[in-house]
């Protein structure tokens, strides 16, 4: 909940620095955001906020935001680092190469309970570092008035976000009361901000909460998944539009690095999309990041913030959302985090 939080409030601020001058505007800017650099904080936070940062922007339909594989490709190719406070120099000839109007960049920064998010925006015409920007937080409650004040009388008329997040889950704790169990055919157990789904004797095993979304309209789920040991041979991922625990639609990639899109109804699979895709990260300790989006009556399947696919929209067979992982005859172990749905 944190991580959210703190990465709205700083979404708030850097976008009302410049509101005004873009909305008018009949082109919508190009914005890159790196991943931030994580001091003293959790590895992967960095990352995460400015996952939260780029769905934020794309949320607000007046930006077009650069997907996160055409940035890692530059940055190899101007052999720069990933993350972090790059000088404004080496930004301002990324931002060149991306074809970006401006380029988002900070840090995360944890001294003690709190966590500090600084952030610049440079302008790549210019070269001029047009924002700075640093909150800190560590009130929960403080931080979610502060967010809510800062929608309502920065943006207000101006800009309203087309969509809602309607459901959040980092696994803290078990407030929303996922599957917990450890014997000798699984575990499903919560450990350091990660739901673990591990199959010891191989099958497959599914956990699933029931979150109301609005089929008529857009929606987006995001979710964050880390292989942590077994086969690579087998997919784990998202389910979502569940009955029950035969009926259900998944989204799930393999260690090995291919993608599946299948739809389950009593037990009968029915394979949508399936194929190899170079932006998964492959293997034992890779994470990736899951995205399925309704685009009007398109159904699209991103993999690291690239698309790899899409199909025909299918009403779903029930409301049940949540993690899914095969291992065969196999053993598996992974690792869920960070789920995001959006609606309207």
């Amino acid at each position: 909940m944190r991580k959210i939080l703190l990465s709205n409030v700083l979404i708030f601020l850097l976008l009302s620095c410049f509101i005004q001058g873009v909305y008018a505007a009949d082109v919508k800017p190009a914005l890159a955001v790196m991943d931030f650099e994580s001091i003293g904080s959790e590895g992967h936070l960095g990352k995460a906020v400015a996952e939260i940062i780029r769905t934020e922007l794309i949320s607000t339909g007046q930006f077009i935001v650069l997907e996160r594989s055409q940035l890692d490709k530059a940055l190899s190719e101007q052999k720069l680092q990933k993350s972090g406070l790059i000088d404004n120099k080496s930004v301002v000839e990324l931002g060149k190469l991306l074809g970006a109007n401006y380029i988002i960049i900070g840090s995360v920064v944890k001294m003690g309970t709190a966590y500090t998010i600084n952030a610049r925006m440079i302008d790549i015409k210019t070269g001029a570092a047009t924002l700075g920007k640093n909150v800190t937080g560590n009130d929960l409650n403080l931080l979610a008035s502060l967010s809510h004040d800062l929608l309502e009388s920065l943006f207000g008329s101006n800009i309203q976000p087309r969509f809602s997040l309607i459901f959040e889950e980092h696994f803290k704790n078990n407030i929303h009361g996922w599957y917990l169990v450890n014997d000798q055919d699984k575990r499903f157990d919560i450990d350091n901000g990660q739901y673990i789904i591990e199959s010891k004797r191989g099958g497959y095993w599914i956990s699933s909460r029931k979150i109301l979304l609005n089929q008529s309209s857009d929606f987006k789920i995001y979710m964050t998944v880390k292989k942590i040991s077994g086969t690579d041979d087998y997919g784990f991922g998202l389910s979502w539009g569940g009955k029950n625990l035969n009926t259900y639609y998944i989204f799930v990639i393999t260690g090995s690095g291919y993608f599946i899109h299948e739809r389950i109804e009593e037990g009968k699979a029915e394979r949508i999309l399936a194929k190899a895709d170079d932006s998964i990260n492959k293997g034992t300790g890779s994470s990736n990041v899951l995205s399925l989006q309704k685009v009007g009556k398109q159904l699209e399947f991103y993999i690291n913030n690239k698309l790899v696919g899409k199909t025909a929209f299918s009403s779903f067979f029930g409301d049940y959302l949540g993690c899914i992982i095969y291992s065969g005859n196999d053993k598996i172990s992974i690792g869920f985090t960070d789920i995001y749905v959006y609606g309207q």
